[in-house]
């Protein structure tokens, strides 16, 4: 460094010196977007430490086992049109280890497992009467042609789907949803 020095004035030394330090750069939060940003900021130069309060990475992402099963801790999923995550992947080299399965969807209640992956299961699942079913259907049908969610900012959840949907609906089907993203805050959540 003092032959780089002798041909440099002091400002023009210390830029010179930080270009050639490594950047060092914490990320908090070891799931899919903290992990993302850390590879791309190591590609970049930077030397990166995640700080994770978790004992794993994952966040969103990761499992956890009850008995002999290994559930998602969150609900999760990509698709094949999921173009940036296929990508990272395959910068990895992980894309042959993808096993693209079917699609299903299921509810535990009233003390079981019930599947609701098609039109027939959702027909005849044992929780809902007929008309919670049709009005089920009209909520979800509602909900996905509304363009902006400004007006429910000053309604709760609760209210709106209780609502929409009805009781029955609610308890069985909303209500546990709700609980398993929100915890108790669902009862001051805003429908938006």
């Amino acid at each position: 460094m003092k032959r780089v020095r002798s041909f440099l004035k002091p400002k023009q030394y210390a830029i010179h010196f930080t270009f050639f330090m490594k950047k060092k750069i914490g990320i908090v939060g070891g799931g899919m977007l903290g992990m993302t940003l850390a590879f791309r900021l190591s590609q970049t130069g930077f030397e990166v430490s995640i700080i994770e309060s978790a004992p794993e990475l994952g966040g969103l992402a990761s499992s956890c086992q009850t008995g002999e099963y290994v559930w998602d801790r969150f609900y999760h999923v990509f698709l094949k049109s999921d173009s940036n995550l296929l990508g990272l992947l395959e910068e990895f080299n992980l894309l042959d280890q993808i096993y693209w399965g079917q699609t299903k969807t299921g509810f535990f209640t009233d003390g079981r497992f019930y599947s609701m992956s098609n039109i027939l299961e959702f027909l005849s699942f044992p929780p809902l009467k007929l008309l919670d079913k049709f009005r089920l259907g009209l909520t979800i049908y509602y909900v996905s042609k509304i363009k902006s969610a400004k007006h429910l900012e000053r309604i709760s959840v609760t209210q709106w789907l209780t609502r929409l949907s009805g009781q029955r609906t609610f308890n069985k089907i909303w209500l546990p949803l709700l609980k398993s993203k929100l915890g108790d805050n669902y009862k001051i959540a805003g429908a938006s």
